[in-house]
């Protein structure tokens, strides 16, 4: 059972009847007589046939989210209790509220201004418990709320109570954000001249592979004559639901055909990838976001432990920072999904397209002056070649297929020897340079030699052996470095250096 329920049922009791004292009819105080409680149908933990349990991982604030009090009535401290914790506005004490200032106060028994309605108490806790109060006029106010030591892919309910404090007017609007994403809003906050309206919202959501969360709850509108609020108990509790899973890859797509092929198509880590309950309708304004994932190496996401739901809605972000230069997303963008209670959902991928790579080439030559014959082109001098490749603001080319080849002509001998000599580049016969083009590089694995005239048609046709210090037999370096040559305005850039002896 809630904890906000047998409050709810007082709350509507004290209001419904009065206190029969000493043979008299007393009527009901002013604190119940002022305001109604009511809870909003949205997707709670008990709604999906889950229950919470467990503390408030919102700290932030104090008791009761923001704090508690004696009882008197008009209380609201004079100092800050939580500084820096609000953004947009400047506290006040509740009298002294004006327009974009906010303050914490209990048991409102005398109103601030005839707009506003009296008697109001926290809608849980009573004269006990303080609440939030905010006339945004002049801004907008942010509250922000830290999660830690977050269980991943554990379920959590998201709480909070929210009221319009006036008695007419426009009402103001309250989005709740889960890491600086939208996850739901409370819809408009109506005025009632009658009796202020506490509202309870509560939606259930998966942290994901997230350890820390961070809760942001942000008003939307300024102006005057009803967008005055109130907010309180604002509580993240872990939430027991059997659960089910959805998976998938984020991928580049290599031949564009909208079908993920892992053995020759990139997979795209870091890629931010969301699930939604689209709540059954077509409104997007009111769609709650569930989780969030970001792919791992191998660009696959999971939302395990994700509650059963007819009404997903999978969404990979288009304009990710880590997504590669120039993609564009080829299929879908959006992907529904149906859950089961325990049942798995899987290959619900998202491809991108990517431009196509551009790149130049270049070999260049000096004479290798470490050696005592100096620095000229003559027989017995070693030269040094240079190989630099250049992505001039392309794309990424299609994972592990690098392959070059370079031809040494008859009057040279290949050095397979320590590149330079006692230096400490390498002690590799290639020495292997990079500038933002994240290959990956082994000697072992991506240089190879052949002996054979007949060009080489990949890496199987360089398996020559070379002899130690200057062999005559080798025609042809191969090179194939692992992994996807970056693209970008970077210009990322790959060289590949060698010695030669002129004969």
């Amino acid at each position: 059972m809630d904890i906000v329920d047998p409050i709810q049922r007082l709350y509507r009791s004290l209001t419904a009847l009065a206190v029969v004292a000493m043979g008299l009819m007393i009527p009901p105080s002013p604190a119940s007589a002022a305001q109604t409680l009511n809870t909003i149908s949205t997707t709670s933990c008990s709604a999906q046939g889950g229950t919470v349990t467990g503390a408030n991982l919102l700290t932030d604030f104090a008791n009761g989210t923001f704090g508690s009090e004696s009882g008197a009535a008009d209380q609201s401290p004079s100092i800050n209790p939580y500084p820096g914790q609000v953004s947009g506005g400047t506290f006040s004490n509740f009298y002294a509220i004006t327009w974009g200032r906010y303050a914490y106060f209990a048991n409102a028994v005398t109103r601030r201004n005839p707009s506003q309605h009296a008697a109001v108490t926290d809608p849980v806790y009573g004269n006990s418990g303080r609440f939030f109060a905010s006339d945004p006029n002049a801004s907008t106010p942010v509250l922000n709320f830290s999660a830690l030591n977050v269980a991943s892919n554990q379920n959590y309910q998201l709480s909070f109570w929210a009221a319009n404090s006036e008695t007419n007017g426009l009402p103001n609007d309250v989005n709740i954000e889960i890491d600086g994403i939208v996850s739901l809003n409370t819809g408009p906050l109506q005025a009632f001249a009658s009796a202020l309206e506490w509202k309870r919202y509560s939606f259930v959501f998966n942290a994901g592979n997230r350890s820390t969360i961070l809760i942001a709850m942000r008003s939307l509108e300024t102006g005057n004559a009803g967008r005055d609020f109130y907010l309180d108990n604002v509580e993240m509790r872990s939430c027991s639901i059997s659960g089910g899973t959805i998976s998938g890859f984020v991928y580049s797509d290599v031949n564009r055909t909208d079908s993920y092929q892992p053995a020759n198509e990139t997979s795209l880590k870091l890629i931010t990838v969301r699930l939604y309950d689209t709540r059954g309708d077509a409104n997007t304004a009111n769609d709650i976001l569930v989780s969030s994932y970001t792919t791992d190496t191998s660009g696959a996401y999971a939302f395990t432990n994700a509650p059963a739901n007819a009404n997903y809605q999978i969404r990979v972000d288009g304009a990710d920072p880590d997504l590669p230069f120039g993609a564009v997303i080829g299929t879908p963008s959006t992907i529904n999904v149906s859950l089961a209670s325990g049942g798995s959902v899987s290959d619900r991928n998202f491809g991108f397209d990517v431009a196509q790579p551009n790149l130049s080439m270049a070999k260049t030559s000096r004479s290798y002056t470490n050696l005592s014959t100096g620095v000229f082109f003559v027989p017995g001098q070693d030269v040094e070649y240079s190989i630099q490749i250049i992505n001039n603001c392309g794309s990424g080319h299609d994972k592990n297929s690098l392959f070059l080849y370079d031809s040494l002509p008859p009057m040279l001998e290949f050095y397979n020897g320590d590149f330079d000599d006692a230096g400490t580049a390498t002690n590799d016969p290639i020495l292997f340079m990079q500038s933002d083009a994240s290959l990956s590089y082994v000697y072992s694995r991506d240089v190879g030699y052949s002996n054979s005239a007949t060009i080489p048609t990949g890496m199987a046709s360089c398996n020559y052996m070379p002899s130690a210090g200057y062999d005559p037999n080798v025609k042809f370096i191969c090179f194939n470095p692992d992994g996807v040559f970056s693209g970008g305005f970077s210009s990322p850039s790959i060289t590949f250096k060698f010695r030669s002896r002129i004969r």
